[in-house]
């Protein structure tokens, strides 16, 4: 019977520490958002791609560009746990967003790309409106 009991409070405690580290990475990805938010002037796209059934690795892509396509801001965060954090992706910084995505080879982090310029040409397409 105490070893049943062990084992549930050990599963209890599993949870909660895994709910607590997915609540540290919530905030980090808000920090990220918002710190792009403020520093850069343009269109801001986020893409999201998960693996198929959430088994291996996701992408969340944060992604920024003026009105010509050329991207001023790019940050990744890619991987299988809750560990994973933002990375600035250089290479693509000053780049036109559709030689970009002909550069990416990974599937998931070209469904996160694209979702992230679908989510910047409907942005464009209601200041155009306006």
């Amino acid at each position: 019977m105490l070893q049943y009991k062990s084992l549930i409070f050990l599963l209890a405690a599993c949870w909660v520490i895994q709910i607590l580290l997915s609540y540290l990475q919530h905030i980090n990805y808000r920090k990220e958002l918002n710190e792009i938010k403020k520093r850069h002037t343009g269109f801001l796209g986020v893409g999201v791609a998960k693996a198929k059934f959430n088994l291996g690795r996701g992408v969340i892509l944060l992604l920024v560009t003026d009105q010509n396509g050329l991207i001023l801001s790019c940050r990744e965060m890619s991987g299988i746990t809750i560990f994973a954090r933002f990375k600035e992706k250089k290479e693509f910084i000053g780049k036109k967003t559709n030689e970009t995505f002909n550069l990416l080879s990974n599937k998931q982090r070209k469904a996160a790309f694209e979702q992230a310029l679908q989510l910047i040409q409907i942005e464009k397409n209601r200041l155009e409106v306006v």
